[in-house]
């Protein structure tokens, strides 16, 4: 690879540096599209949103919105109607905080002008789900050799730029072609893959990307890509069956995170910077799932990020881990047509302030209950939150492992919180509501929201 060409793409592996201004999603409206019959707003203000989406409420309809971004076409909106709206037509309005609108319906065949912020997301195509994950390392084959993943780079390299064909894509020389994506992959690229791995595990990375010609069944010569991996300082083969679920995922995370951002690093404008993650972790424990946070914060810290989960731990543990803007998603069962009901979602301790003014004193208490149980599991490690026969802990537990492991202002306001956990939110939460006094409940409240100060 040429001097210039390692540049470019060591450039765009770079650390991310946060931007001013940069421009950010402000809404997404949904007309008639797919799942929501009607119009379906979703206010997303510039901010990372977590969504929590039960089965068949409507989480991937806004995941396949979100993907005409990334689109040079618009036409298959028309087959995307929701069954229910008759005559009508589907529609998706994107807003922007530079003011821009863009409106995506049957009619739209070009990105109009004035949208060249956009036009990179279709370069580096910042969507990843579960399905492309499995690109890396699932096979249907019984016993099969390593993953053939030549496609999956070809694709994600299309529109790499190439000083003589204009970008890789267009190399007319297949034997050029194949040399210029080997020596990307196996270059600057191949040291980000496994910066990233080394988010998730130290055990193992990517030892190279080997290139070859293999017959095909039908006896022509077919290119293959295979991943050849070092675990522990020893080469593996067919890794598919070797490594395990968690670090399978984390493989596969990471090599779409690292081709991510080498494309988008060769872009010459700025460009709008989402990154929309549906549903990645199922594979993964919560110890990789915390992991995966710390990727997002520290190598995309300057993209607006969409995260869809149906895994309602997951959304409880996440929301307090980052700044988003959070909404729950659920199938409104009351409605005659398949409705979303979708509430914004606030923080325990809004809801029982809530409560509380309501004299609802009850459900003041489990609101504070569920509060303090995600704050420590925010707070403790997911080893220290298990006991010695790796059960999970409940409240009592964790409030003495976290006093343990805890110093001065913390240590005592655990302390206080645990006589409010026995003498308050146990007796109103188990029916026994003797000698408990409002000027108790709003103290108790006082004491969690200092302690999710101090947490974080």
């Amino acid at each position: 690879m040429s001097d210039e060409r390692l540049d470019i793409l060591e450039a765009a592996i770079a650390e991310p540096v946060a931007e001013q201004g940069a421009v950010r999603i402000k809404h997404i409206k949904l007309s008639n599209y797919r799942f929501f019959h009607g119009d379906f707003e979703l206010l997303v203000d510039g901010s990372n949103i977590l969504i929590y989406g039960e089965n068949g409420s409507g989480k991937s309809s806004i995941y396949r919105a979100l993907e005409y971004l990334t689109s040079k076409r618009f036409d298959r909106i028309a087959d995307e109607k929701n069954i229910f709206c008759g005559n009508a037509v589907p529609q998706i309005e994107f807003g922007f905080n530079n003011g821009k609108e863009l409106i995506v319906d049957p009619d739209l065949t070009e990105l109009p002008a004035g949208f060249d912020f956009i036009k990179g997301l279709s370069v580096f195509v910042p969507m990843l789900d579960y399905k492309k994950l499995l690109k890396v390392h699932f096979t249907t084959v019984a016993g099969a050799g390593n993953i053939n993943v030549y496609d999956m780079l070809r694709e994600m390299f299309r529109d790499f730029p190439h000083k003589e064909s204009g970008t890789l894509s267009e190399i007319k020389n297949f034997l050029v072609y194949i040399k210029e994506l080997e020596e990307l992959v196996n270059g600057p690229l191949l040291g980000e893959i496994n910066k990233l791995i080394g988010f998730f595990d130290a055990d193992f990375k990517i030892e190279r990307f080997i290139f070859a010609m293999e017959s095909a069944a039908d006896g022509r010569p077919d290119q293959t890509v295979k991943i050849e991996i070092d675990f522990k300082d020893n080469v593996i083969d067919n890794y598919h069956a070797f490594l395990n679920e968690a670090r399978l995922t984390s493989l596969a995370v990471s090599v779409y995170f690292a081709a991510i951002k080498a494309m988008l690093g060769t872009l010459k404008e700025d460009c709008l910077k989402i990154l929309v993650l549906d549903d990645l972790l199922i594979s993964l424990d919560m110890s990789n799932r915390l992991k995966l946070l710390d990727v997002l914060k520290t190598e995309f810290n300057d993209f607006q990020i969409f995260l869809f989960t149906h895994d309602k731990e997951l959304f409880e543990i996440y929301k307090n881990k980052m700044t988003w803007e959070k909404y729950e998603f659920y199938v409104d069962d009351e409605a005659a047509i398949p409705t979303a009901k979708v509430i914004k979602s606030t923080s325990e301790i809004d809801r029982a302030k809530k409560y509380y003014k309501e004299k609802e004193y009850d459900s003041c208490a489990l609101q504070l209950r569920k509060g303090c149980e995600n704050f420590l599991k925010s707070y403790l490690s997911p080893k220290d939150r298990l006991n010695k026969k790796g059960e999970e802990l409940d409240l009592s537990g964790m409030l003495g492992r976290a006093k343990s492991i805890s110093a001065g202002d913390l240590k005592d306001l655990l302390e206080k919180i645990d006589t409010d956990r026995t003498f308050i939110l146990n007796r109103l939460c188990h029916d026994d509501c003797r000698g408990v006094f409002s000027e108790e409940l709003k103290d108790a409240i006082r004491g969690l929201e200092t302690l999710k100060g101090l947490l974080k």
